[in-house]
């Protein structure tokens, strides 16, 4: 038996030492941050995560005594945003390097959840010369992560600049040191289209589909994303009849960003049709009224055409950066008949809402203490229920709110 032993031994021992040498070395990584915020707001506003997520001021609200009820003072605290990231780098698979990402944040998924532990990036990156392959939760191809405003309000810009990760399967393919493309299938996960309490993509049976070009120097970044998504929000009707009534919409973006140190310029213009799950304004009803006698409550679906254009200026020191924010954003009608229904639409009765917000982030080491202030507009307006049409018969005056923002954040 201890010959047989030792025969094995001899036999196998250069075989177990050489596997320990060629075994890949893993590295992992926590990085993250921790972030206090205070703020101080106006005016009741749309809003989530407890004020976290700020979208823009409700409309004018007048008691009997013609004083507005949504004039309001506002202050909270937040700690939310503490953010713990954790990547693993050093694999190899099939002749690709592979790099795992994980991280979360404490807003939860939706305001019933604040504070609760949420998934934001979940994937791995397979990596080639000269392509790359994403699989996983992260940004959405619309988010570019080269090109996108640094508020100090969380958000990035929201709802003038799109808000939404999702899991997906993504290819890149470079074409030389300054262009790439990019082709991605996609499902909302928990950034639906409104409402959110449909599984209106999954009902479809189709992903959403995003193509995107990138053009890229030492000084000029560009890109233009367009992509198309199915929604299918009924599968009964109220009647009791089975219906597949299906809406289609398209999205499209360009931006650029030119860096000439120390000053940063960053613009961008989107339009597309349904964009609530960007957390943007506008959303989808009914192209036709199914009311009377004898009916089927089926119908199909119209979406509601929405813009925005956003910039961000700053100029970065390394121990200061000033910066100014501007965006606008107006819904545009919609492209035939139009009947409203209820928690399809974000911000439906809005003609159009503006923001402008400069802020000063003061940096030392691993800390940044930032300042900003934050004024949004948004015009409310009487839609033409009489002619189906989804127009304003008149419009309000805007209704402002002044948001004083404070955070403290320590990098690790």
């Amino acid at each position: 038996m201890r010959k047989l032993l030792l025969l094995l031994t001899v036999l196998f021992l250069p075989g177990i030492l050489l596997s320990q040498e060629t075994e890949e070395k893993i590295n992992v990584t926590l990085s993250g941050y921790v972030r206090y915020e205070i703020f101080f707001d106006t005016y009741e506003s749309a809003d989530t995560r407890d004020g976290e997520v700020y979208l823009y001021p409700l409309r004018e609200n007048l008691d009997i005594n013609n004083h507005d009820i949504n004039q309001n003072f506002q202050l909270n605290m937040l700690g939310l945003q503490a953010r713990p990231r954790i990547v693993a780098t050093g694999a190899n698979a099939f002749g690709a390097k592979v790099t795992g990402v994980l991280e979360g944040d404490f807003l939860g998924v939706s305001q019933a959840d604040s504070r609760m532990l949420r998934l934001r990036h979940g994937y791995l990156n397979l990596k080639w010369e000269n392509a790359d392959l994403l699989l996983g939760h992260a940004w959405h191809p619309m988010f570019v992560p080269e090109c996108f405003p640094a508020t100090v309000s969380m958000g990035a810009g929201v709802p003038f600049h799109v808000l939404n990760r999702a899991p997906q399967a993504r290819y890149t393919v470079k074409l030389g040191s300054s262009i790439s493309l990019m082709g991605a299938m996609l499902i909302h996960g928990y950034h639906k289209n409104a409402p959110i309490t449909i599984d209106a993509q999954r009902n479809s049976g189709l992903p959403d589909m995003q193509f995107q070009f990138k053009f890229k120097t030492d000084n000029i970044f560009s890109s233009f994303t367009a992509g198309y998504k199915f929604l299918t929000p009924r599968l009964v009707t109220n009647d009791g009849v089975k219906t597949n009534e299906t809406i289609g919409s398209f999205n499209v973006a360009a931006n650029t960003k030119l860096s000439f140190n120390p000053v940063t310029i960053k613009f961008e213009g989107i339009y597309g049709q349904n964009l609530t799950h960007f957390v943007m304004i506008g959303g989808y009803g009914a192209s036709e009224l199914t009311t009377g006698p004898g009916h089927v409550d089926d119908y199909s679906y119209t979406n509601i055409n929405t813009m925005s254009i956003w910039s961000d200026i700053s100029v970065n020191f390394d121990f200061l950066e000033a910066a100014i924010f501007g965006g606008y954003s107006s819904n545009l009608g919609a492209s035939g008949d139009y009947y409203s229904i209820t928690g399809y639409t974000r911000g439906e009765d809005i003609q159009s809402i503006f923001r402008v917000s400069p802020r000063v982030i003061i940096k030392s080491g691993k800390v940044d203490f930032g300042i900003e202030y934050m004024v949004t507009g948004a015009k409310y307006g009487t839609l033409d229920t009489a002619n189906a049409e989804y127009s304003f018969t008149e419009t309000d005056k805007y209704t402002i709110n002044s948001r004083m923002i404070f955070s403290a954040r320590y990098k690790f």
